[in-house]
């Protein structure tokens, strides 16, 4: 079993490693959903407004692009001939830009954009460009400004911000002449991985089982021979010397939550459930549902395992060592980063599911079950004088 333990810990390692790969850009491809929160600020009546928009890539080709809305369940058309797009319905939901046009504009040729052809007949009267790092709810990002000044049907300015690695909008804003201020800013985007990606998407899963599963079933494999064999099994069998009975029964339920945590979603979306990348559902991702796969989730995700993956090599540790520190210290650590990882989920200002609720549940007993086993308390009881007089007559 303790070799088990050092391989299980050799995979943490290996995962770490790994992971910044895993979460460096963005990607785009035939069934990738890309989340955007949007915001209309306006002089008048209806003030500042917000919304979820969220779109699923239809199509993807050298020479178009369709993709539909999920909150206006309309379907919108690009075109695209030598790198460059040609038509869309509406120049506001050019969300992608191929790399051969990208190129061209970041060498300062914004011809492109003067002979693209829209339902509206806007025509571009001004372009401009520059380079800059810009954040957005997905991340930062190295990317590419473009501001057109528009005349027609749809008169106003337009700024488009593209990540310059994929091509993908990550902010747009739109100030029509009649002067609201319209934005869409990216907050996430999931795609189905391939083969590779998908293997990947299982190894920290299957590291994260594989302390709890190997355990569950040598207990039970003990548990039956005693049986076979007519023994009864002591009662204080699980009591170790790292942690009284009630306070590893809390343990044992903060860290089965915290195993629950990262198989349940973390946030919703614009109807979609939103799950960690790295984790199980993001593997299976057409039955599951959606999983961001920006690099603060990706951080989560690592940390939330890990939580898990501690809970539970603590358990082992004191089921089948003699040692006291060492796993009290592991459901330290495990709680302090059930904390983390929910405080960072926080700060991404997501809506909060099921899977934050379970592991800051799982940080609290995990915590508290390792305090209680260290609280000793001493019940001293004192024979009165008289008696102890009467038994030396």
């Amino acid at each position: 079993m303790l070799n088990f333990l050092s391989i299980e810990l050799s995979v943490i390692l290996i995962i770490l490693m790994l992971t910044p790969a895993y979460a460096s850009g963005l990607g785009l491809g035939e069934g990738s959903t890309l989340f955007y929160k949007g915001a209309r600020i306006s002089s008048g009546i209806a003030g500042y407004q917000t919304w979820d928009a969220s779109i699923k890539i239809l199509t993807l080709n050298e020479t178009a692009l369709i993709f539909q809305s999920t909150s206006t369940s309309s379907k919108v058309t690009v075109q695209y001939q030598d790198g460059t797009p040609i038509y869309i319905d509406y120049l506001t939901a050019l969300v992608y830009l191929p790399l051969d046009c990208l190129a061209e504009s970041l060498r300062g040729n914004l011809e492109w954009t003067t002979r693209i052809n829209t339902h509206t007949l806007a025509t571009v009267t001004e372009k401009t460009s520059q380079t800059l790092n810009f954040t957005v709810g997905a991340g930062t990002f190295q990317s590419l400004n473009i501001t057109l000044t528009l005349t027609g049907l749809d008169a106003g300015t337009l700024t488009f911000i593209y990540d310059i690695n994929a091509g993908i909008l990550i902010y747009e804003q739109w100030t029509p002449i009649y002067g609201d201020i319209i934005t869409l800013s990216m907050m996430a985007a999931a795609y189905a991985p391939g083969v590779q990606q998908t293997i990947f998407n299982l190894i920290l899963p299957t590291a994260t089982l594989a302390t709890p599963v190997a355990t569950a079933v040598h207990q039970t494999r003990k548990a039956l021979q005693k049986r076979s064999r007519h023994e009864q099994q002591p009662k204080d069998a699980a009591v170790k010397s790292g942690f009284p009975r009630k306070p590893f029964y809390a343990i044992l339920v903060g860290a089965s939550l915290n195993l629950a945590s990262v198989f349940l979603p973390w946030s919703q979306f614009s109807g979609s459930q939103i799950y960690l990348p790295l984790s199980l559902p993001s593997a299976l991702t057409e039955s599951s549902g959606p999983f961001a796969s920006t690099s603060t989730f990706a951080t989560i995700s690592l940390i939330a395992h890990a939580t898990a993956i501690l809970a539970w090599v603590s358990i082992a540790i004191h089921l089948y060592t003699t040692k006291k520190l060492t796993p009290q210290l592991a459901t330290i650590t495990s709680g302090i980063l059930a904390f983390t990882s929910a405080a960072i989920f926080i700060q991404t200002g997501w809506t909060s599911s099921w899977g934050p609720l379970m592991t800051v549940i799982g940080g609290i007993l995990t915590i508290a079950g390792t305090a209680a086993a260290n609280i000793k308390i001493e019940i001293t009881t004192e024979e009165p004088k008289e008696s102890e007089d009467t038994s030396t007559l």
